[in-house]
C-alpha cells in the first residue's frame, strides 16, 4: 500500500483505566483529549459498560472532552444502545452533538455474548433476549426524533412505541449524529449495509475484514444506498515494544488487568497487536489493504496508570501513526520475522 489519503486515526481514551486506578485519573481524561488533538490524532473513543467491565459513561465523557477540544472527533465505542430508553438516548445524544459542534460519531453495539454482559442487562432491568430487533427499532426511532424539528413523531414498533413525541433539541449534524455498528456475523453485516453510517467490529483476521466488508458493500447496494455511505473502520488494541516480546508481555499484564482474563482468549473476540512501531504498522495496514479507513486504537499499557497512557499516547502519535499515514511501514530492524497472529 502507498500513501494513505483519507486514513483516520483515533484513540481510545482511558475510561476503563481510570475505574481500576482510581484517584485523579478520571479528571485528567477531558486533558488527554486535547493532548490527543494537539497531536494530530482525527478522533477520541469511549465505550460503556456500566457494571460488567465498568467504565465511565461515554456519554459524560465525551461531553468533557468537547469543552477541552475544537477539532477533533468524538465516538462511542460503543454505547449499548438496547440498554438505554430511546427518548432519553435521542435526547442525550442530540445535546452532546450540540456541545461538540457536530463532531460526535455514535458507535452503538448490543452486548457480547457472556455470563458477566447477560447479568448487567439483568441488573439494569433490562431483558437480554431480543437484543437486536430492539436495536433496529431504537435506531429509526432515534432517527426519528433527531429529523423531527421538535414535531410531535409517532413510532410502531413491537418494542419502542412513541405517541406525539415532540423533542425540541435537535443535533448539530443534520439528520443525527453518524450511526456506527458493532458486529461481524451475517445478519450484523446486512444491518450494517442497510442501516447504519459506518462499520465497526474488533475484527481478529484481515481476510475475515476484508470478507465482511464486502458483505457490507453488496448490502448497502441492494438497500439503493450511494457508494460511499458507510465507513469502514476497526477496533483494535496495540502495544508498541522494542521488539515482539516485551511488546506481547505489556499486551498480556494489560488485558489481566483490564480484563481479568488471559491474553489468549481475548484474542480469539478482538485484533490485539503487539511489536515495534514497524511490527504493527504492517498488521494494521492489511486492514488498510482490506478497506479499513478508520481505526480507533486502544493503548494497552502494563500497569493501567495514567503516566503509562500518556507515554503509549505520545509514543503512538510519533512512531506508529506516520507509518499508517505514509501507507508503507519502514523496513523492520534486524529483519525481524512476521508476526504469527497476521
Amino acid at each position: 500500500m502507498t500513501e494513505n489519503d483519507g486514513l483516520r486515526i483515533g484513540v481510545v481514551l482511558p475510561g476503563r483505566e481510570a475505574v481500576v486506578t482510581g484517584g485523579d485519573y478520571p479528571r485528567r481524561i477531558a486533558a488527554l483529549a486535547a493532548r490527543a488533538e494537539g497531536m494530530g490524532y482525527d478522533s477520541v473513543w469511549a465505550g460503556e459498560s456500566p457494571l460488567a467491565r465498568c467504565r465511565f459513561d461515554p456519554l459524560l465523557l465525551l461531553a468533557a472532552a468537547a469543552a477541552r477540544t475544537e477539532r477533533i472527533a468524538l465516538g462511542t465505542a460503543v454505547v449499548l444502545g438496547v440498554q438505554h430508553q430511546p427518548v432519553r438516548l435521542a435526547h442525550a445524544t442530540a445535546c452532546l452533538d450540540q456541545l461538540a459542534g457536530g463532531r460526535l460519531l455514535l458507535g452503538l453495539g448490543i452486548g457480547f455474548t457472556s455470563a458477566a454482559c447477560e447479568a448487567e442487562f439483568a441488573a439494569l432491568g433490562v431483558p437480554y433476549q431480543g437484543r437486536v430487533q430492539r436495536s433496529v427499532e431504537l435506531i429509526e426511532a432515534c432517527r426519528l426524533l433527531w429529523q423531527s424539528h421538535g414535531e410531535p413523531v409517532n413510532y410502531e414498533g413491537a418494542h419502542v412505541r412513541l405517541r406525539d413525541v415532540a423533542m425540541e433539541v435537535a443535533p448539530h449534524t443534520k439528520g443525527g449524529p453518524p450511526l456506527w455498528l458493532a458486529g461481524a456475523a451475517a445478519p450484523a453485516l446486512r444491518r450494517v449495509g442497510s442501516l447504519a453510517d459506518g462499520w465497526f467490529p474488533t475484527a481478529t483476521g484481515a481476510q475475515s475484514y476484508a470478507e465482511g466488508w464486502r458483505a457490507v458493500e453488496s448490502s448497502r447496494s441492494r438497500a439503493g444506498r450511494p457508494e460511499g455511505s458507510v465507513t469502514p473502520a476497526m477496533y483494535v488494541t496495540v502495544a508498541l515494544g522494542k521488539d515482539r516480546p516485551a511488546a506481547e508481555a505489556d499486551l498480556e499484564c494489560f488485558v489481566r488487568g483490564y480484563y481479568r482474563q488471559d491474553l489468549a482468549s481475548i484474542r480469539r473476540t478482538q485484533g490485539v497487536f503487539g511489536g515495534t512501531p514497524e511490527q504493527v504498522a504492517g498488521q494494521l495496514l492489511r486492514y488498510a489493504d482490506a478497506g479499513a479507513r478508520h481505526f480507533a486504537l486502544r493503548l494497552a499499557t502494563p500497569d493501567l496508570l495514567p503516566s503509562s497512557y500518556e507515554r503509549a499516547l505520545t509514543e503512538v502519535a510519533r512512531r506508529l501513526v506516520p507509518l499508517l499515514r505514509q501507507g508503507t511501514p519502514a523496513p523492520e530492524p534486524g529483519g525481524a520475522q512476521p508476526c504469527p497472529h497476521r
